[in-house]
């Protein structure tokens, strides 16, 4: 098991609700386990439901829904390889999308989780890591792969680094991107870097989402 997806709903009312990924089961979350050998083409899933967080317009929200019609012409095509190139952009997108808020933690039950949908290798290759060695990148890609260098660059250079964590960029937001209001009630970064980079990351990833993720969303009818 390598993650744990919820992806409710065929509309995009509350969408951070009906979508994430979490490193464990949540109780009651209406999702379902992400096996290593078959993980890639539920991301597709993730993705569908991450188009209203990119394209905010009212009009949108009334007329785009989330559909499996086209799952007969999907599966078929992943089986036969046509789209696996694809699997791995929707891969790279799910790695730096906020809404992945897979973690690398130790649970209540004694357990350590580690977060195996990144791209942090420090403590070794990652699931994820491994199957985006299989990616042709374009342009587009190594933008992304430059700019998430960036980020752990500035991420390790950090107080609140711990580099026994393999991090994601929601862990990163979570525990490191943080700040405080000073006495004028302005909003103070503690690690403006981190900021900074994590900023410009996800300018990247909702450019790179409607270029590369959308078009085949559509073709697929898993957006209509």
């Amino acid at each position: 098991m390598v993650g744990y997806l919820v992806a409710m709903t065929a509309g995009f009312d509350n969408p951070d609700l009906n979508t994430k990924l979490l490193r464990a089961e949540a109780y009651n979350g209406h999702g379902f386990c992400l096996r290593k050998q078959t993980y890639l083409e539920k991301l597709t899933m993730f993705c569908t439901g991450r188009y209203i967080t990119y394209n905010r317009e009212w009009t949108e929200r009334a007329r785009i829904m989330k559909s499996g019609d086209g799952a007969d012409r999907f599966n078929a095509d992943v089986a036969s390889g046509k789209l696996d190139q694809w699997l791995r952009k929707c891969l790279l997108f799910t790695c730096v999308e906020m809404q992945n808020h897979m973690r690398t933690f130790t649970g209540s039950d004694g357990r350590f989780y580690r977060n195996e949908l990144c791209m942090d290798t420090t403590n070794g290759p990652t699931v994820a890591s491994e199957d985006l060695k299989k990616l042709i990148c374009s342009p587009a890609e190594q933008r992304i792969l430059d700019q998430w260098k960036t980020l752990m660059d500035a991420v390790r250079q950090t107080d609140e680094y711990d580099p026994r964590l393999t991090y994601g960029v929601y862990q990163i937001f979570a525990e490191i991107d943080t700040s405080y209001k000073d006495d004028e009630g302005n909003t103070v970064w503690n690690n403006v870097e981190v900021h900074s980079a994590l900023q410009t990351l996800k300018a990247l990833v909702k450019e790179y989402y409607n270029a590369e993720i959308v078009p085949t969303l559509f073709e697929y009818e898993f957006l209509k």
